[in-house]
């Protein structure tokens, strides 16, 4: 159950949003909807793919769409076609599958526990897709599914697997979208088994001009770990502020989020509640019709309330100390569509956490290319 601070979070979160809701304005248009896929169809075929997204995005939203931004134009024209021809329901699917190798970095933790990183090559696969319904002339409603499963040469490491999916009710608006949605993902973690994790989130988009883009979006969520696991599950809370921009004539587009929020321990987690904050952003450009290239980076600081004393003393220093991590992301990658239907991207992923606790530091680098195909 959420406790009363989640409660009251949710509340404000959701009166904030409310409050940057428009009124009727006194011209209004009476299919929103056909007006925005019209003018994303009109970018995608003068090659304007960033303007074009954003414009698709004010009447349907998808989750896990490729990286490049003319595939994902294009599975949003798809719909646009439809709705044009009098059929309301749209889909896209993709299957991938590819390899890469996993490099453990040294850390200050890696360096007390006294064995070697790990190196280990790995095989993934993908699969997932998305539905949009248009029930009025300015709702849908849309859902994702997605997952994932990657495994590892040595016999001793366990596999992943991740599912995620989403259902939202969206409203288009003559200049921007209204979202309310639920979420959620199962997180395989060995045994004893899977990590929950499920909430409802709501979010304003102010598309400003062909160009310009400024979201606002609140979600409340709750994380359940597996017995073992028990004591790291907690309430969530968080809040995101982004700025989109579509640059170079249509050809790049430009993400900057910032984020906070508030974890509330559901099960006596030894470093208790947890407020965290953090910027991110997501860079991608279409160099021509058939290669895109993309990059991508968060930094995260999460502030834990309660003490830890520390009495053995190969943690240095010995007393008591209140937990602090930095949390970095940055990678980036490629994409090529070879074929109708068909892309292959290579990818690289660097990751470091950092921790005045001894065994809170983490780092690794991963790369990997994979094929997609999509339906």
């Amino acid at each position: 159950m959420l406790d009363n601070h989640l409660k009251t979070f949710g509340i404000i979160a959701v009166l904030v949003l409310c409050s940057l809701a428009p009124g009727v304005p006194a011209e209004t248009d009476t299919d929103p909807v056909a007006t925005h896929f019209e003018r994303g169809q009109a970018y995608l075929t003068r090659g304007e793919y960033a303007r074009a997204v954003l414009e698709f995005e004010q009447v349907l939203r998808f989750d896990n769409l490729p990286p490049d931004l003319h595939q994902q134009a294009e599975i949003y024209a798809d719909a646009a076609r439809g709705y044009a021809s009098g059929t309301p329901l749209s889909a896209f699917g993709y299957a991938e599958t590819g390899g890469g190798y996993y490099r453990e970095n040294v850390t200050r933790s890696t360096r007390a526990a006294g064995n070697d990183p790990t190196r280990d090559a790995f095989w993934k696969i993908r699969a997932g897709g998305g539905l949009s319904y248009i029930a009025a002339d300015d709702l849908s409603l849309d859902g994702t599914l997605d997952y994932r499963f990657r495994y590892y040469d040595d016999s001793g490491r366990r596999d992943d697997s991740d599912l995620r999916w989403n259902v939202t009710v969206n409203q288009s608006l003559p200049k921007g979208s209204q979202v309310i949605g639920v979420r959620g993902r199962a997180s395989y973690r060995g045994h004893p088994g899977y990590r929950q994790d499920y909430g409802v989130f709501v979010n304003r988009a102010f598309d400003l001009n062909a160009d310009h883009r400024i979201r606002i979006e609140v979600e409340l969520r709750t994380r359940e770990y597996p017995t073992d696991l028990r004591e790291r599950s907690r309430d969530i809370g968080e809040l995101w502020l982004s700025w989109t921009h579509a640059h170079l004539d249509g050809r790049a587009s430009l993400t900057l989020t910032a984020n906070a929020g508030r974890e509330w321990a559901t099960h006596d987690r030894p470093d208790g509640d947890n407020t965290f904050y953090g910027i991110e952003f997501d860079w991608g450009m279409d160099l021509s019709d058939h290669v895109g290239v993309f990059l991508f980076g968060l930094w995260q600081h999460d502030a834990y309330d309660d003490d830890r004393f520390i009495l053995d003393e190969d943690e240095i220093p010995v007393g008591s100390f209140t937990r602090s991590d930095d949390i970095y992301e940055l990678g980036g990658g490629l994409t090529y569509a070879f074929a109708p239907g068909w892309s292959l991207r290579p990818e690289i992923l660097y990751l470091r956490d950092e921790s005045n606790s001894l065994w809170g530091n983490y780092s690794s680098t991963e790369v990997w290319v994979m094929v997609r195909k999509a339906f």
